[in-house]
């Protein structure tokens, strides 16, 4: 990492720590549009806790990162105009091939039977350490995933590959992929994957030991992706600097350098944009989102496949009964959410499915806010009360003003609720070694596809499982899904899994926040991905 920083950068780079008054003098660059002008100032609310997503869960800084340092993986999204003329991943494109971009690859074979994929892999790929993407990357990388049996793992599965062998080296630049049933959504999936891939082997396996084959320790600090950017400094809490990959094959980004620096407060990340100290800024709250364009700044939105939730642990006591689950889901003032605290930026979730996605129905919901209603389940459940503890992670604008409605909300049927909020880190470590009880979160399914976006949450062997739910006849859905090669049919399956759903509950889903993102109006090219998050290569002056 480059420690030999000027004194503009290291200004900018610890935006973070100082007072919001008095940043003028380190105003940012890029949102000038001035001409000369490489640097992007973005603010966040909090840095990675580890570049290595797929040791850590689903954490929205780190998949950032990852999209912005590796690109996903061997494929990429084409980009069109979505509603109101957002530019926006194609994500929603039908067919094999809808809305894929070869990226990586020169050329991609497919099998009339959709089991054999074969990716010729360019020959003028490097990553941002000097080493040409060969096949024995892609090898690395999907044996990692395997062996980690984390997020990677999911989504390879979620692809067909679930065996070392399926991923066969032909040669320096030709991969194949030998699956054991059809895959319709194999490229999809391989376009959303931002989880440990790919990465440069030869990098990697330097660093790699006996106790640490996979080097997780290094790659946790350091990036070594064919990405765009390059992670050149980080300070945990604090900043990320990012350098262009000087050997990028594609289009250079308009801007050389990004400074992303960790702003806890929504106030302050607006104070930042306002004073023209950040070019940037996400997770502002509503209010200030519509003092953002009141101030004539501009904010690009989009609806987005977020779902807020309340995920309750289905192994903690009263709620393995599915009855008490509905309970809690009738006793929520869901208006009352969207309202207060999103002052009508987000909108109400009726199903697991995000309305835009295919097979998305709510024929089967039937939540809405009623007391006397979730009183009877839970006198029919045999529960006369019990305590609840409900987890949060600070940084984020809305859990700390959701966590009392909810408290409230429960309080008034029975359920003694002790909020507990956390810093980011350690909310994730709690959440994904399944020690609460019920947790808000907000998750975002990738692959705009029923199978991969019921089983990412809900499959019983998904990591990001976190409430412990199983149902084998949803899990059999869901597997025949991933296989079935006709819409028709598949579409009639995420009926049947979303009735299941509505009916179990082991989360209550309480609404889509979308995606907003404000900015200087002198950036441009801000772009939607299903991970919801800023790729700096689609940034340019105004």
């Amino acid at each position: 990492m480059n420690t030999h920083l000027s004194r503009r950068w290291f200004l900018k780079g610890t935006l973070a720590t100082a007072a919001v008054a008095g940043l003028s003098a380190c105003s940012a660059s890029g949102g000038s549009g001035q001409s000369g002008s490489r640097t992007l100032v973005y603010v966040d609310s909090d840095t990675p806790p580890s570049f290595d997503t797929d040791t850590n869960g689903a954490q929205d800084t780190g998949e950032n990162i990852v999209a912005n340092c590796y690109g996903g993986d061997i494929v990429a999204f084409d980009k069109v105009a979505g509603p109101g003329g957002v530019l926006m991943a194609d994500v929603l494109r039908p067919g094999v091939r809808g809305g894929i971009a070869n990226g990586f690859a020169e050329q991609i074979d497919v099998s009339d039977d959709l089991k054999t994929y074969t990716f010729h892999l360019r020959s003028d790929v490097k990553s941002s350490l000097g080493n040409t993407l060969s096949a024995d990357d892609v090898v690395w990388s999907y044996e990692r995933n395997l062996a980690l049996k984390q997020t990677g793992a999911f989504m390879a599965n979620a692809m067909g590959v679930t065996a070392d062998k399926q991923v066969v080296k032909v040669d320096q630049h030709t991969v194949r992929f030998e699956l054991d049933n059809p895959s319709p959504i194999f490229l999809k999936v391989n376009a959303a994957k931002l989880y440990s891939g790919l990465v440069d082997s030869v990098a990697a396996q330097e660093h790699a030991t006996s106790d640490d084959p996979w080097a997780r320790d290094w790659l946790s600090q350091n990036t070594a992706g064919f990405g765009p950017y390059a992670v050149t400094d980080y300070r945990k809490g604090q900043y990320v600097h990012l350098d262009v990959n000087p050997h990028y094959y594609g289009e250079k980004p308009a801007y050389s350098k990004v400074v992303w620096n960790a702003v806890p407060t929504s106030a302050n990340r607006a104070a930042l944009l306002r004073a023209g100290d950040a070019d940037i800024a996400v997770k502002l709250t509503p209010p200030q989102i519509k003092q953002a364009e009141q101030a004539k700044l501009s904010v690009t939105s989009y609806e987005s496949n977020q779902i807020k939730s309340l995920q309750l642990n289905t192994k903690y006591g009263p709620l393995a009964d599915y009855r008490v689950r509905q309970a809690i889901a009738y006793a929520m003032p869901y208006d009352e959410i969207l309202s207060s605290v999103y002052l009508g930026t987000a909108k109400p979730v009726h199903s697991p499915l995000p309305t835009s996605y295919p097979g998305y129905t709510d024929e089967y919901w039937t939540y809405a806010t009623n007391v006397d209603k979730a009183r009877a389940l839970l006198r029919d459940a045999g529960v006369d009360g019990f305590d609840l503890t409900v987890s949060y992670a600070t940084n984020q604008y809305d859990d700390p003003l959701i966590a009392p409605i909810v408290k409230s909300a429960l309080g008034d049927i029975g359920i003694n609720v002790t909020l507990e909020g956390l810093p980011q880190a350690t909310y994730f470590e709690k959440v994904y070694a399944r020690k609460g009880q019920a947790y808000l979160m907000n998750n975002w399914p990738f692959v705009a596809d029923p199978g991969y976006a019921l089983g990412v949450y809900w499959k019983s062997t998904a990591f990001n499982n976190v409430g412990s739910w199983s149902n084998q006849q949803f899990d059999r859905l869901v597997d025949s899904m991933l296989v079935e090669t006709a819409d028709e049919r598949r579409l009639a399956l995420a009926k049947q899994a979303q009735q299941i759903y509505a009916r179990e509950l082991p989360w209550i889903l309480l609404g889509n926040p979308g995606w907003h993102v404000a900015h200087s109006a002198g950036v441009s090219g801000l772009t939607w991905y299903p991970n919801n998050g800023v790729r700096f290569e689609d940034v340019k002056p105004a």
